[in-house]
């Protein structure tokens, strides 16, 4: 690890030190480049391993949206080598008084990759090793305070423990923010107005639904989102015409997302000419038709990309206020455990 490398890693991990407790978990399998008798076993080995984790293990199938969304979190890719093969993995920058989720978030990576140990640098930024069996942290190995050439000891004890033959880890370079690179031409300003949006712009999918006050099956919109288990905000629409709305803002993780448009396909009128919008992850606003295809693009979202919409469907100035006493509150593990199963009828 030459100076460079070595500073702006450092600069990186120092910058939190003292707000957040982080941890560096591989973002993929360990591969290495086989020869042509040994390419048929490695890759037959590859997929019967991948296909036991997604067999007994629904941690494979996409981190849990519920660890991630809504929290005041940061990762950064760090791009490494094994031998000639490129070997990615995150540093997850998490909140101090969440220690028991990071673990969990860690257990995630270590059932998915197959892995063994997990990175954890604390508030005070004492280094240690978290030792994992199966989901379980069984010990830890104390390294101390933190220094860049961990990264490499820890990138070669991952390698070390994988089934390909042994090769050198090295530590090339770490990659801004990922809500950042997922959104670099979003305008971010003037968006106080949508309460949390900004926070989840580049890293979730956003919907803007209007308030359904039909029922299906008997249930409201609000008890469908409380089954689904997704975060939103509400915001008030006036226009000059004295005409007013409310519309929900839906902050969706990718592995949610096709359950909240069928949910959201069975609730909306056809009757119903409001607009729905979409944000994509990478800034892209999209309107949507009643089933929830999407109908045009209305280029890179922003707040006046967004009020242009309603203002010519409505012909009239539009006032986005957001409804301050309405504050999101996670369902209870009995409500979400319930609604899988009614959602499950419905569909």
């Amino acid at each position: 690890m030459d100076v460079l490398v070595r500073s702006q890693l450092n600069s990186v991990v120092q910058s939190y030190i003292g707000k957040r407790i982080m941890i560096v978990v591989p973002s993929e399998c360990v591969k290495q480049g086989v020869d042509a008798e040994e390419r048929t076993n490695h890759v037959a080995i590859h997929s019967q391993k991948i296909y036991r984790l997604d067999a007994n293990n629904q941690a494979v199938l996409g981190l849990p949206y519920s660890y991630t969304t809504g929290r005041n979190w940061n990762r950064h890719h760090i791009q490494g080598v094994v031998g000639d093969v490129d070997f990615g993995m995150e540093l997850i920058c998490w909140s101090p008084d969440r220690l028991e989720d990071l673990q969990e978030v860690a257990a995630w990576y270590v059932q998915k990759h197959g892995i063994r140990q997990v990175l954890f640098i604390s508030l005070k930024g004492e280094a240690k090793i978290w030792n994992y069996e199966d989901s379980r942290i069984v010990g830890h190995q104390k390294l101390g305070p933190w220094q860049a050439e961990y990264i490499e000891l820890y990138g070669q004890m991952i390698v070390n423990n994988s089934r390909v033959k042994v090769s050198l880890y090295q530590y090339t370079s770490i990659d801004e923010d990922y809500r950042l690179v997922h959104a670099p031409y979003c305008d971010r300003s003037d968006l106080e107005v949508f309460g949390q949006m900004s926070n989840h712009l580049g890293a979730d999918h956003i919907l803007f639904v209007p308030a359904i006050n039909h029922q299906v099956e008997g249930r409201t919109m609000q008890q469908y989102l409380a089954f689904i288990d997704v975060p939103y905000d509400k915001v008030h629409h006036s226009f000059s015409s004295n005409d007013s709305e409310l519309y929900y803002i839906l902050y969706v993780r990718h592995c949610k997302l096709k359950l909240v448009l069928d949910v959201l396909q069975l609730l909306v009128d056809d009757r119903d000419s409001k607009p729905l919008l979409y944000v994509t992850p990478e800034g892209n606003l999209y309107e949507l038709r009643r089933d929830m295809s999407i109908w045009q693009s209305c280029g890179v979202f922003s707040k006046a990309s967004y009020e242009a919409i309603f203002i010519e469907s409505y012909k009239n100035i539009l006032q986005i206020q957001l409804d301050t006493d309405f504050h999101y509150h996670r369902p209870n593990m009995f409500t979400r455990m319930g609604g899988a199963m009614i959602l499950g009828h419905v569909k």
